[in-house]
């Protein structure tokens, strides 16, 4: 794992104290609009405002525990990336629905199937390999950096998600916004050391210290300052969790959702951290999809929400180069310790919303460029350009056309809940239906004419986009087959046509030239510019030799009819 340029600190080093404290509070600064799920479920529930402070403080010890656990680098648990768990917004859909039907004890019982149904999903993960490509995993993270962005900016221009609603736009609050948005960029492009490294919770306080001198702070909280203790224990429900059948389905639905999000925070984090970045890690996928159904668990037994991966969180930590998990394992005790305290809570959800969403926008950007690299990296064909366009188009359409999705009916309100279940379900569907008639082994027979060339670029070109293979790749891979093809017919006498098979599992790109004729001769030591240029035989092991430098690994040998040139490119 190569350290990329732009990361200070990646997830398995340790930076300094002060460096993980204020890393830690800038990551926390960021999750203060999550906080307005657990607010809202409460006020449907009809808990008072001394009730809500008091699920705020478990939103905030069940974010701890449950980023500490993603942070974690056991065996079978914890994607060891910094990685933030918040109360979902695709949990508040059902969470009211159960809220109305049963109050917070039927919500935390159904939220408990959730968790173990994301738990369970984990650790199936990695039977299902096949079915997330680089290429989905890169769609993932592109969606869910276009969903944190387009939140952002219904933050900034007070518009709301459900069409009824009106939207609440003024001058002030795009100017708070957008300040905040352009000190942040300002100081990450123009600046260095702390400046950079900070330059997210510099334009919090910056937009936070103008939004209370325009009187524009955000209210959510429904309950003055002044009511609320200076420190006070949360108060852990005592009922016992209440189940309804009609409501598995839908809270299984969301737990499958929120398994998505994760594997695509969780795809987003190692790429961050890795420049040789290649492909999921599925180990890592499997613990951390495991750490955040486990989270959910405990969020519910606390009597709070379900959670999900905090995508934003990873954003930040690209966007300031401290990815350290170590981060993670100080903002879980720093939630734990302000949990005590709800003026803490007060103070998170009275950050103006422009500046939320300023914040939002910025650790976005990271998230859209991580998604695109991914993408970029592989070769498409025709099959997976229809897979991304197609799921492109299904998860934008829900922002652009809200009022076409709410009259879908309840028992299939889950599938399109989530911008990103409405993007990712279509995608891995059509990724199994494209797979009918792909096969992991192709081959071609040419003549070793001048034309051989232009036909092997046209032929693994064309398998590559069908395998969805790394664009560099299969680049070496033409120019070494291209020119064991032409050293082949200007050295070994080849009879007849050369066959070039290749074959492709994900790891390897195997590319076999069978012939006719004298056997190819690799050089281990490269010949002297005399050599070169005084005889052929210098040129054929010039040759030689660059193709073994070329591939991972090379291999000839030659039976009494056939010789065989093969090639292994690692992927």
């Amino acid at each position: 794992m190569a350290r990329p340029a732009n990361i200070l600190y990646a997830n398995s080093e340790k930076p300094p104290t002060i460096v993980c404290v204020l890393s830690a509070l800038q990551q926390i600064a960021i999750l203060a609009p999550t906080l307005a799920y657990p607010i809202l479920a409460l006020q449907a529930a009809g808990a008072n405002g001394r009730a809500i402070a008091s699920g705020v403080s478990l939103a905030l010890v069940a974010g701890g525990l449950g980023t500490a656990l993603q942070s974690l680098a056991f065996r079978y648990i914890g994607s060891g990336y910094l990685i933030t768990f918040v109360n979902s917004g695709a949990y508040y859909p059902v969470t009211v629905a159960a809220a109305n039907l049963g109050g917070m004890p039927l919500v935390a019982g159904m939220t408990l199937i959730a968790g173990a149904t994301e738990v369970a999903l984990g650790q199936v993960v990695r039977r299902f390999r096949s079915f997330f490509p680089a290429e989905i995993s890169g769609l993932c993270i592109l969606l869910i950096g276009v969903i944190i962005g387009l939140l952002g900016l219904r933050l900034i221009f007070g518009l709301s998600e459900v069409p009824s609603v009106p939207s609440n736009t003024n001058a002030q609050s795009v100017a708070i916004g957008f300040g905040t948005f352009a000190l942040m960029v300002g100081l990450n492009v123009w600046s260095r050391g702390a400046l950079r490294m900070y330059c997210a919770i510099i334009g919090i306080i910056a937009g936070y210290a103008a939004g209370i001198a325009l009187g524009n702070v955000n209210s959510d909280a429904n309950v003055s300052l002044g009511d609320l203790a200076i420190m006070a224990w949360p108060s852990i429900p005592t009922a016992f969790p209440a189940f309804r059948a009609g409501l598995v389905i839908p809270f299984a639905i969301t737990g499958l959702a929120c398994c998505l999000r994760a594997m695509g925070d969780i795809t987003n984090a190692q790429r961050t951290n890795d420049q040789d970045w290649v492909r999921p890690d599925m180990v890592s996928l499997r613990n951390g999809v495991t750490a955040d159904g486990a989270a959910t668990v405990l969020s519910a037994a606390l009597g709070g929400l379900g959670g999900n991966t905090f995508s934003a969180s990873v954003g930040l930590a690209g966007a300031t180069g401290v990815a350290s998990r170590v981060v993670g394992i100080w903002m879980a005790a720093i939630l734990i310790v302000l949990s005590i305290f709800p003026a803490v809570a007060w103070v998170l959800m009275s950050i103006p919303r422009p500046v939320l969403g300023a914040t939002l926008i910025f650790s976005s950007c990271f998230v859209v460029s991580s998604g695109l690299q991914i993408i970029t990296t592989r070769l498409l064909d025709a099959r997976k350009t229809f897979i991304i366009g197609i799921a492109l188009l299904l998860s934008l359409s829900r922002d652009i056309f809200p009022g076409l999705y709410l009259s879908v009916p309840d028992y299939l309100q889950p599938f399109v809940s989530s911008d990103l279940t409405i993007g990712v379900v279509p995608a891995l569907l059509l990724n199994a239906l494209f797979r009918i008639g792909i096969t992991r082994r192709q081959k071609i027979a040419l003549a070793s004419d001048a034309g051989i060339h232009d036909s092997i670029r046209v032929f693994l070109e064309e398998q590559g986009a069908r395998w969805g293979a790394r664009r560099n790749i299969i680049e070496r891979a033409i120019f070494g087959t291209a020119q064991a093809a032409e050293s082949i017919g200007e050295h070994c006498n080849p009879k007849g046509p050369i066959t070039i098979e290749a074959s492709f599992d994900e790891f390897n790109l195997d590319v076999r030239l069978t012939y006719q004729g004298d056997p190819l001769t690799l050089e281990e030591t490269r010949p002297s510019v005399e050599e070169i240029l005084e005889s052929d035989e210098g040129m054929r092991r010039l040759a030689g030799f660059l193709l073994k430098r070329n591939a991972d690994s090379v291999r000839t040998y030659s039976t009494a009819d056939k010789s065989v040139v093969e090639f292994r490119f690692l992927h």
